[in-house]
């Protein structure tokens, strides 16, 4: 993509009216290149323009910078007062993607830069990493290379960007912890090491047999299985390190194919950990400055940004840890609307007298107040669950409007006008429905069912039973594709529902064939939600769930919570994202009009 556009106008600004861009992907700039550029700058001062967007509410600043802060800072180190500048309106999104594009595309960005701007494109699109290389024009090698980068610790950095150390050493370095980067790093630029020579040595040191995590049983009295240079590390390395890389490398991707299967079968949406930025996942707390509730964390777990991290770090490797969202901007914002809810109620209610009163702190679990009154939704449901929820709005729409002729018939209007449409005059069938009184058929889809909803409460005809049958067929096209939110259908059926307070228990019961498309996590939270896990621990003893669930492999956890249990029934339990949001009220009866009318 480009930052520039036709609407994009180029004007000449006060430097001191345009402030930093504080997303700004550049980090690390070369003092010595810097320096050049400066005197360049002041011999001709500045040649390209650079690309700015308009602001409200800053009283000293009038745009800020989207690309070029470097010429922005040269023309302020300089003493330049006016500066050429791109001129665009843009979305608060829209500049941060256009930042990362426009500099990542220009050729003096270092490689640690580069691998931000990537994060932060991956950041803005929830790490859709197929958009991002569309993006950059990169492929997948570099988009890996440059993610990796992320997990340099600062000393390797600051080194390689001073080019103590190459892109090469970097790439080797950051598989490693940060104290083992520093230790490193310190030593190839203390002892000039080329790449081959520090990937020959670490390489030796980090293939340790006591360290490994797949099965070592088949290396004992191998010819390869020794110890030697021991100089990179202070510490002793020991005995037994693999000599044979090729047979290492086989076994460890091994080992991590095997972790990834395993946790996708537990977690739904897996990521290797040099798949993601050092920052691009973050932990769903409960509580504390980072918490987002215990409603939202449950909800969070149907999310299509939820899951686990498998570790390819060096001596972690297949390491699985849970309860991640790969979706920042989204945990951002759960997480302020839920410190938002804390305070408030913390405001509200009055403290507690004192600790021995038993009293628990608001912001523990359930905070008191309105604080858990949050919507608890995740942000994009998992496929398989939005399979499930478009199928049971679409059966229980249809069952409606196949009794309330009424939407027939305004779904059949609508059909009419779009086929009609492309084949008569244009803006024909406008005029005949705007002689009818009827707003023109909007174009967007988002639109048009509150149309057609709205169309539906003037006069029914008579004996369009049938046409009412048809038209209702609309909501039965299949679904060939992930489109279980944004198709008409669904949106249709959506607002159906909403409209007359549908019961989504009427063609939906958990069974075995539900069950069986949910994650662990995701059978723990229904649950809790429904009570299993309680009546469950009363039938059977204390500690009992608990101990079943750590025992129980996933599709085992479905069969036992289907079987029979003392005092409890799934029937009439609704999975969170069935449940009706607040009614919109009910259409009222169609108008009756009069015969003169």
């Amino acid at each position: 993509m480009s930052a520039t556009s036709a609407s994009t106008h180029i004007q000449h600004l006060p430097v001191s009216r345009i402030r930093r861009n504080p997303n700004n992907p550049r980090k690390g700039r070369n003092p010595e290149r810097y320096e050049h550029f400066k005197q360049s700058v002041m011999a001709q001062g500045i040649l390209q323009p650079i690309l700015v967007r308009p602001i409200e509410g800053d009283p000293e600043h009038d745009f800020e910078i989207v690309a070029g802060e470097t010429r922005w800072q040269a023309a302020t180190d300089c003493g330049i007062e006016v500066i050429p500048a791109l001129v665009r309106a843009m979305s608060d999104e829209e500049a941060r993607i256009a930042a990362a594009v426009e500099n990542i595309q220009r050729a003096d960005m270092t490689p640690i830069e580069e691998a931000n701007a990537a994060a932060e494109l991956l950041r803005q699109t929830a790490n859709d990493h197929e958009e991002v290389m569309r993006l950059l024009g990169w492929g997948r090698t570099k988009l890996n290379a440059r993610i990796l980068l992320t997990h340099a610790s600062e000393a390797v950095a600051q080194a390689l960007v001073a080019g103590q150390i190459k892109l090469g050493h970097a790439e080797l370095l950051c598989p490693l912890g940060h104290a083992d980067q520093n230790m490193v790093v310190a030593k190839i630029v203390e002892q000039g090491m080329s790449i081959a020579e520090a990937r020959e040595r670490l390489l030796k040191l980090t293939r340790r047999l006591d360290q490994a995590r797949f099965d070592t049983s088949g290396c004992t009295g191998c010819a390869h299985n020794s110890s030697a240079f021991a100089d990179l590390f202070d510490t002793s390395v020991g005995n037994g390190q693999c000599q044979n890389l090729t047979c290492w490398s086989a076994k460890v991707a091994a080992h991590l194919e095997q972790c990834l299967a395993e946790a996708k079968a537990e977690h739904g949406v897996v990521y290797r950990s040099d798949e993601l930025p050092a920052e691009g996942y973050q932990i769903i707390a409960t509580d504390g400055a980072k918490g987002v509730g215990h409603e939202q964390a449950a909800a969070c777990r149907s999310c299509a940004s939820y899951g686990a991290v498998v570790s390819a770090r060096n001596g972690e490797e297949g390491t699985v840890t849970g309860r991640y969202c790969f979706n920042p901007t989204c945990h951002g914002e759960m997480v302020g609307t839920y410190q938002a809810a804390v305070k408030a109620a913390a405001q509200a209610v009055p403290a507690p007298a004192s600790p021995s009163q038993g009293a628990t702190p608001a912001a523990a679990g359930a905070p008191a107040g309105k604080a858990t009154k949050a919507p608890s939704k995740p942000r994009t449901l998992r496929t398989a669950l939005r399979k499930v929820a478009h199928k049971a709005q679409v059966q229980l729409a249809h069952r409606f409007m196949v009794s309330h002729a009424a939407y027939g018939y305004a779904q059949a209007i609508s059909s009419v006008v779009q086929d009609i449409g492309r084949d008569v005059a244009p803006g024909l069938a406008d005029k005949i429905l705007k002689a009818a009184g009827v707003p023109e058929r909007p174009a967007m889809a988002k639109d048009r069912v509150a149309w057609i909803a709205d169309l539906a409460r003037l006069d029914e005809a008579k004996l369009l039973a049938l046409l009412a049958q048809l038209s209702a067929l609309a909501l039965c096209r299949t679904v060939t594709q992930d489109d279980f939110d944004h198709s008409e259908a669904a949106m249709l059926a959506a607002e159906v529902i909403g409209r007359n307070s549908l019961d989504p228990r009427e063609v939906f019961a958990v069974d075995a064939e539900y069950l069986n498309l949910l994650t662990k996590d995701e059978l723990l939270a229904e649950c809790a939600a429904a009570g299993f896990d309680r009546a469950y621990e009363a039938a059977h003893g204390k500690g009992a769930f608990k101990k079943m669930v750590g025992a129980s492999k996933v599709k085992e956890l479905a069969q036992t919570l289907l079987a029979p249990l003392e005092g409890f029934s799934w029937e009439g339990h609704l999975p969170a994202f069935l449940k009706p949001a607040a009614p919109k009220g009910a259409d009222a009866a169609p108008s009756t009009q009069s015969e003169a009318a």
